[in-house]
C-alpha cells in the first residue's frame, strides 16, 4: 500500500524558496505533488509534527491546506486499494492534480456568401460563360450594396429576402440613361442568383437545408411573370427586307441582313447567326448545331436568304464566317473572348435596329431576339403543327414548344370574344 507525507524540498528553487508539498511512495518509487506553496526557510517546518511553525506569517492557513491535501491523497490511495487496482505513486498524484482548464474550441466560422459567389464567378469565367459571369457579377454587386460582403448564409432568411426585394423595387436600372425602376423580371433574376448560390452551398455541405429560405408556403417563391411577346407582321418584315439603305448607312444594312437571317432560319438565335459559316451550307441546305442546347439539324435556304448570302459571297472573311461582326477576334477558340464580343455585337445590332424601325416608322421593338418572336407569331397565324415547330426550334420537349407558341396564340380567344359580344 502506498504511503504519503508532507515534505519540504531540501534545495531552494530559483526564487530561493523551499517548495512544500506531498510525497507519495509506492514500492519504493516516489512521486511528488507540489502546488506552488513554499517556505522562505526550512526552519519554518516542524518535520516531527508535520506542520508549519508559528514563525511563518501564515502558518495556520498553510498547515490546514497541507493537512487537507494529505487527507485527499490518503483517500485516493484507499480508493485505489479498495478497487484492487495495480497503481503507482505517479497514478495517485495524477489523480489528485487539478485537471488543466481546456481552452474553449474556437467558434465555428460560418461560410460567407461571398466565398461561394466568388468561386461561382471564377468557374463561369474559366468556362468562358461571359454572359453568366457579367450578369451575375452585376447582380451580386447590387446584393453586396444591400447586405455587405460579410453576410453569411444563415443570415439570408425569408425576412431578409423580403426586405431585399423592397430594396430592389426601389432601385433604378443602371443600364439606362433614364431613371426607370427595375422590372419585375430583373427583381426575379436577382433573387435567382441568390437561390443558385444557396443551392451550391447546400450541395457543398457548407450550410444545412433547414435554413433554406426559398420554396413553398411562408418562404420566398420565385415566379416568372409572362411578358407580352409581339413580333413584326409580314408587311413590316417585307418593308424591312425591301428597303435600300444609302452608302452612309451600310452599318444599318448589315444589321438588317443578319436580323432577316435570324427570322428566315426559323427564329435562329443571334449567337448562331453571328457564327454562321460558309461550310454550314451544303447541297442547298443549311446545317448547324444550336449553341444553346447542342441540338443539330438542317433547314432549306429560302430565296431571301440566298440573296443575302450572295452579297457576302465574294468577301474574304476570317474564320470562314459569313458576316464580319467577329473579324476582330484572332480565333474563335477563346470562349470567354468570343462570348464577350458576341454580347457587345448583339447590343450594337439592337441599337442599329432601333434606328431602322424609326426610319421605317415601325413602332415595335425589333431587337435581334424579336426575329424569333416574329417567326413564332407567323407560325401561329399559319397554324403550323407544334411537332413541326419543335424540330425547327430544336426544343427537347413538345411541351416547351407549346408553351412558347401559347404567347402568340390569339385566334381562339379573339373568336370567343367576338362570339360573346356579337348581339
Amino acid at each position: 500500500m502506498a504511503t504519503a507525507k508532507i515534505v519540504t524540498w531540501s534545495r531552494p528553487d530559483k526564487n530561493k524558496q523551499f517548495p512544500i508539498g506531498i510525497k507519495v511512495s509506492q514500492n519504493g518509487i516516489p512521486a511528488y505533488l507540489f502546488e506552488g506553496n513554499a517556505l522562505a526557510s526550512r526552519d519554518h517546518w516542524d518535520a516531527a509534527k508535520q506542520q508549519v511553525k508559528k514563525a511563518h506569517p501564515h502558518h495556520m492557513r498553510l498547515t490546514n491546506f497541507l493537512s487537507k491535501k494529505l487527507a485527499e491523497v490518503n483517500g485516493k490511495i484507499l480508493e485505489f486499494e479498495t478497487d484492487k487496482k495495480t497503481y503507482s505513486a505517479e497514478d495517485v498524484v495524477n489523480a489528485i492534480k487539478p485537471k488543466p482548464v481546456q481552452a474553449p474550441p474556437p467558434p465555428v466560422k460560418l461560410p460567407l456568401f461571398k466565398d461561394v459567389a466568388d468561386n461561382h464567378l471564377r468557374e463561369q469565367q474559366a468556362l468562358g460563360n461571359y454572359d453568366v459571369h457579367k450578369t451575375d457579377k452585376s447582380r451580386l454587386k447590387r446584393f453586396y450594396e444591400y447586405a455587405g460582403e460579410n453576410v453569411t448564409f444563415p443570415e439570408i432568411t425569408v425576412e431578409f429576402l423580403r426586405h431585399y426585394t423592397v430594396f430592389l423595387r426601389t432601385e433604378h436600372n443602371r443600364n439606362r440613361k433614364e431613371q426607370k425602376p427595375l422590372s419585375d423580371r430583373s427583381v426575379t433574376n436577382h433573387l435567382l442568383a441568390i437561390r443558385t448560390l444557396y443551392n451550391r452551398a447546400i450541395t457543398a455541405g457548407l450550410v444545412g437545408k433547414d435554413s433554406y429560405p426559398f420554396g413553398g408556403r411562408e418562404k420566398i417563391m420565385i415566379k416568372f411573370g409572362k411578358t407580352e411577346k409581339i413580333g413584326l407582321t409580314g408587311d413590316e418584315i417585307n418593308l424591312l427586307k425591301q428597303y435600300q439603305f444609302p452608302a452612309h448607312q451600310r452599318h444599318l444594312h448589315h444589321s438588317r441582313n443578319i436580323w432577316l437571317v435570324c427570322f428566315y432560319f426559323a427564329g435562329m438565335r443571334i449567337t448562331d447567326a453571328l457564327m454562321l459559316k460558309w461550310s454550314d451550307f451544303q447541297n442547298g441546305r443549311f446545317y448547324y448545331t444550336m449553341s444553346k442546347n447542342g441540338e443539330p439539324g438542317s433547314l432549306p435556304v429560302p430565296a431571301a436568304i440566298a440573296a443575302i448570302l450572295e452579297e457576302y459571297k465574294n468577301e474574304t472573311q476570317k474564320h470562314d464566317l459569313v458576316f464580319s461582326f467577329l473579324k476582330c477576334l484572332d480565333n474563335l477558340d477563346d470562349r470567354y473572348a468570343l462570348r464577350r464580343r458576341i454580347n457587345s455585337v448583339t447590343r450594337l445590332i439592337g441599337v442599329h435596329m432601333v434606328a431602322v424601325t424609326e426610319l421605317l416608322a415601325i413602332n415595335k421593338n425589333a431587337s435581334p431576339h424579336k426575329a424569333r418572336h416574329a417567326f413564332a407569331q407567323r407560325a401561329e397565324e399559319k397554324e403550323i403543327h407544334p411537332k413541326v415547330l419543335q424540330k425547327m426550334y430544336r426544343h427537347e420537349s413538345i411541351v416547351t414548344t407549346m408553351q412558347y407558341q401559347s404567347n402568340f396564340s390569339h385566334k381562339k380567344a379573339d373568336e370567343a370574344l367576338e362570339a360573346v359580344i356579337d348581339f
